[in-house]
């Protein structure tokens, strides 16, 4: 009759370790498949029409590692090449921008000869300059610069004080967590002026 008890509790121990191993790849697998839609639905919004809205991929480091995008590629060289660690990551941007302004002017005289009409490019990998005169007395110019930039937030550890010169010393001086953000402009013409990020904290 023991046996049977025994026989009966095992049964209910088994059933009940299989319903939590269940329960708790559900749980993982709703997860994977509420990021994969996420993923989905930022690519469809990325390839859409408006441009000034975009959704948040969410994606691990290895994913991005066997990527074949040449975006998802030229991330992880420039994190490498920063030497910032994969565990350390906390938010990658990529934003490529172009910025167009068309200026004309003219002239009450006459400036140019007779049927002139020139249409010149000078232009690189980040800049071009369309110019164009126009008899009798028109300028036209319109530049465009080319901006593509890559943001790495990550966090790292500094000193509470200024650390030693003496190598094993600063084995045991105390260290906080801080968090970095660097921005990696590819446009060589363009200079980060200044730059402010806020993490917003939850009331109390």
């Amino acid at each position: 009759m023991k046996y049977i008890d025994y026989i009966k509790w095992f049964s209910v121990f088994a059933i009940c370790g299989i319903i939590f191993i269940l329960a708790f790849n559900m749980k993982s697998y709703k997860k994977k498949y509420e990021t994969e839609r996420n993923n989905v639905e930022a690519y469809r919004q990325e390839n859409s029409i408006e441009k000034n809205k975009a959704l948040e991929y969410a994606l691990t480091i290895e994913s991005l590692r066997h990527s074949n995008d040449s975006i998802d590629m030229e991330i992880i060289k420039l994190k490498d090449s920063l030497k910032i660690k994969d565990k350390k990551i906390k938010y990658v941007q990529y934003q490529l921008k172009e910025i167009t302004k068309t200026d004309s002017i003219y002239f009450h005289d006459t400036i140019f000869v007779e049927d002139v009409c020139i249409d010149t490019l000078l232009h690189d990998d980040w800049y071009s300059l369309n110019v164009k005169l126009e008899y009798p007395s028109n300028i036209i110019i319109t530049p465009e610069f080319k901006s593509e930039q890559y943001t790495f937030i990550h966090e790292r550890k500094e000193y509470d004080k200024t650390p030693s010169k003496v190598f094993f010393i600063r084995w045991f001086q105390k260290k906080h967590k801080v968090v970095e953000v660097v921005l990696e402009e590819q446009n060589p013409y363009i200079k980060n002026k200044q730059v402010k990020f806020i993490k917003v904290l939850k009331n109390d």
